[in-house]
């Protein structure tokens, strides 16, 4: 499908009867936003049928004329080109072929002497702009935007760009700061993209990002350059859309970074989801905000579609689609075998004190209320005591078993996808945020897919998924997998989650402070609704003290800790 982009200062696109320029012109001209279907494409002639807008139903328009794009292909909802997938492939070919640098560990004397020095990165060997200020400056600006997309493979030589239109920051997501760029191109073409999509990294100076950027930097890092490998790598390998590549590179000196893919066009919240017509991108989604968002579809569908396409990926993983799993290890890293251990005594008495407080005074409310008995808190308390004890016990036993270990998606959330459906109301699903991909074991990262979900969905639909999952699995040539064993992981991935929010408290009262809680009804309190790191600790504590109760997890834990040669281990007093 393609959108009408030109024609905003004339009314419209002219449009014409047949593919020749001198065929009569039709009554009324194709409006500007229009979402047009593609019945035949020759040069830059396109043969349309009209799906949303107003207009001549059905005709030929000029998709760019006199070097202006009038209409662009919506790539990321009907899929691209056979001319761009070629493309896409030959570049990823010859990125596969390059030999580069791995990461090396970056201490935080040296984050905090090099955080904002302009450095070349570690796959183009460019120095890159780090911030949109850099980006927009006489340095940088059209001129390096055309040499780095010349250097990534994904702009022909004989183009450039000419102009960047306008930037302008986006919301959404805590890893790093996103911007819209908008470009013009010497020849333009509907192959290319002129809205792109940039990723940098907070500005250490900045007082209120300083320790987002130290988390990134220093905590989590090499989780970008890992990203720009997904890219780099495997935007033709994936069986499902990634966003179009054009650059990304990563400075091991200073942790500075750039991504610059497409921009997806998200449609409007307040539309209708029954009104969006075929290829449309739905609205972009949120955690935690699923009772409403998918009306009138039900949520399981969209869950079913991540899990399914996350299990392909997997087994694609597992039968080297994906490339060599040798060769694979070089650019993402296995994190199933690294050795964890929970919080010490002293700590985590210290913050399930804290965590019984919010459950049963501050945020009461908010609980069900047949849950919040003296002895299921008692019980809160001991089972999150077995969790934290025996840590290491719970990841080596889900990652412990590589036919349960694969490459893909780490997180597979509905703010980190999007969703298109066809002519037959088929739902189509693409994958944005790749930071940090790996081989990663399954029950816990399915947990971290389906964590923002209802309980409600949860409760009717898990089952369900957890044999979408292991179906797909094995249909895409994966090994068997005993479910069981998927739910016993993605259920002590929940419960270990419990533990690390009760340390998020503090968080919480810095949005809504510990005083302030009695005003606060229930989960649709605008403080909630509209600060997506606090919706999603007091909803997450929420969810998951349900689910202990409703799913028997205590049972299921116990159960786990007398499995013979377990080490017998002395639980926190509290």
């Amino acid at each position: 499908s393609w959108r009408i982009v030109g024609g905003g200062a004339s009314g419209g696109v002219l449009v014409r009867e047949g593919e020749g320029l001198k065929s009569a012109a039709l009554e009324g001209r194709l409006s500007t936003g229009a979402l047009v279907e593609e019945l035949k494409l020759v040069g830059d002639r396109l043969h349309y049928k009209r799906l949303e807008g107003t207009g001549p139903e059905e005709g030929w328009i000029s998709v760019v004329i006199s070097g202006k794009v009038l209409a662009e292909r919506v790539e990321s909802a009907g899929g691209a080109s056979e001319n761009v997938l070629a493309k896409i492939e030959e570049r990823c070919q010859r990125e596969r072929s390059k030999k580069v640098p791995s990461w090396k560990m970056v201490s935080l004397e040296q984050f905090q002497a090099k955080w904002n020095d302009e450095l070349p990165g570690m796959r183009y060997n460019l120095t890159f702009p780090h911030s949109p200020e850099l980006l927009t400056s006489s340095k940088y600006g059209a001129p390096w935007l055309t040499k780095a997309f010349h250097a990534a493979g994904t702009l022909d030589k004989s183009n450039s760009v000419t102009r960047i239109v306008q930037t302008r920051p986006l919301s959404g997501g805590g890893a790093c700061l996103k911007l819209l760029i908008e470009v013009e191109y010497q020849k333009p073409s509907p192959d290319l993209h002129t809205k792109l999509f940039m990723k940098h990294p907070y500005n250490y100076a900045e007082k209120g990002q300083r320790s987002d950027r130290m988390n990134s930097s220093v905590m989590l890092q090499g989780m970008e350059i890992a990203e720009v490998d997904a890219y780099r790598l495997l935007e033709s390998s994936l069986p499902f859309p990634m966003p179009r590549y054009y650059f990304g590179d990563v400075s091991n000196e200073s942790t500075n970074f750039i991504l610059i893919t497409e921009l997806i066009n998200f449609g409007d919240k307040t539309k209708k989801l029954e009104e969006y017509k075929p290829f449309e991108v739905e609205p972009a989604y949120d955690k935690f905000l699923d009772f409403e968002q998918f009306k009138p579809y039900d949520a399981f569908e969209y869950y079913k579609l991540m899990t399914e396409s996350n299990a392909k990926m997997a087994a694609w993983s597992k039968t080297n689609k994906l490339g060599d799993p040798k060769w694979l290890g070089q650019f993402f890293m296995d994190g199933t075998k690294m050795p964890v251990n929970g919080l010490d005594e002293k700590e985590f008495k210290r913050k399930i004190t804290m965590g019984e407080e919010f459950l049963t005074e501050t945020a009461r409310v908010l609980f069900p209320k047949d849950l919040l008995t003296d002895a299921n808190v008692k019980e809160w308390k001991r089972v999150l005591n077995v969790v934290n004890t025996y840590k290491a016990e719970i990841y080596k036993a889900a990652g412990g078993n590589d036919d349960y270990c694969a490459i893909m998606h780490g997180n597979m959330n509905p703010d980190n996808t999007w969703f298109w459906r066809d002519e037959n109301k088929q739902l189509h699903i693409g994958a944005l945020d790749w930071g940090g991909l790996g081989t990663v074991a399954f029950g816990p990262k399915l947990w971290w897919s389906f964590y923002a979900a209802e309980f409600e969905m949860l409760e009717s639909h898990l089952d369900d998924l957890l044999t979408a999952f292991a179906d797909t699995y094995e249909k895409e040539g994966g090994p068997k997998l005993d479910t069981k064993l998927l739910w016993r992981d993605f259920m002590f991935s929940a419960l270990d989650q419990a533990v690390g929010i009760l340390g998020a408290i503090p968080m919480i009262f810095k949005v809504i402070a510990k005083k302030d809680w009695p005003t606060v009804k229930d989960r649709q309190d605008e403080r909630l609704r509209n600060n997506f790191l606090t919706r999603m600790y007091v909803q997450g504590f929420v969810l998951i003290y349900t689910m202990l109760f409703k799913f028997d997890l205590g049972k299921a834990i116990d159960e786990f800790v007398a499995t013979p040669g377990m080490p017998q281990k002395q639980l926190a007093d509290i």
